[in-house]
């Protein structure tokens, strides 16, 4: 008995680390991949499409091979965020006016380019498992440090999608070429992907879907709170002030 239990506590062990290493392999390639891009001029929403395809095979190899539930329901959890969070995106190019995506061009769903919810899957499952991870080992003091991961990571690639051609904004106060309240959303968003991603581990379907579900809506909210506090209500005291 105590044999089998050493045996199962450390094939979890050997498929917690596999599960880290093709997490971390993701977010280098992303990196590379992004920064390489930058000395594209043809870059468009393939380039896109392709990344996130190339991502996505990456990991689904890793759960194929290592038979991962745990892995199976963080891309089942991510896919549906990214399903959900297309109102976000729809919000901020009709309502804000501040993200505009004709810059790749290419195929839409919604008001996204087709491959963001793929996009999307990609990012929670990245922050969702390093969240937990560090929510596990340090406490509310690792869900402040994811939180700090996504508000610091996010100017590079707002940065880069740019100069690849992705998307761009514009019509709010930034911070280079990346929206303050992007920056914050992403904070909140981090934390809340962590937070919400522990229900993955139990590996049911019903709690994955649900949090999914609400991790997408607080998408929604992680943005539309910081834009209406840093540019909406700043527009609407300018021409109050105008007026007066």
């Amino acid at each position: 008995m105590n044999g089998h239990t050493i045996s199962f506590a450390e094939n979890e062990t050997a498929l917690e680390r596999s599960r880290l290493r093709v997490v971390l392999f993701t977010i280098g390639i992303n990196v590379a991949f992004v920064s390489l891009l930058a000395f594209a001029p043809w870059s468009d929403w393939r380039t896109g499409l392709a990344l996130n395809s190339l991502d996505n095979a990456l990991l689904l190899a890793h759960t194929i091979r290592r038979r991962d539930r745990v892995m199976l329901h963080l891309l089942a959890f991510g896919l549906v965020v990214g399903f959900v969070e297309l109102s976000a995106d729809a919000w901020l190019v009709d309502w804000t006016k501040t993200l505009d995506y004709s810059l790749g061009g290419g195929l839409m769903i919604w008001r996204s380019p087709i491959w963001m919810p793929l996009a999307w899957e990609v990012v929670t499952v990245q922050f969702g498992y390093i969240g937990v991870r560090l929510f596990e080992k340090f406490g509310a003091r690792g869900l402040l440090v994811t939180g700090l991961l996504g508000a610091l990571n996010i100017p590079f690639y707002e940065e880069m999608a740019l100069h690849i051609h992705w998307w761009r904004y514009s019509r709010c106060k930034m911070f280079l070429h990346t929206p303050y309240y992007i920056i914050i959303g992403e904070f909140f968003i981090a934390i809340a992907l962590g937070f919400l991603a522990r229900n993955v581990r139990a590996a049911r379907w019903p709690r994955t879907l649900a949090s999914a579900v609400i991790a997408g809506l607080i998408i929604f909210v992680g943005y539309a709170i910081p834009h209406l506090l840093i540019d909406h209500v700043r527009i609407f005291i300018h021409y109050r002030v105008t007026d007066e």
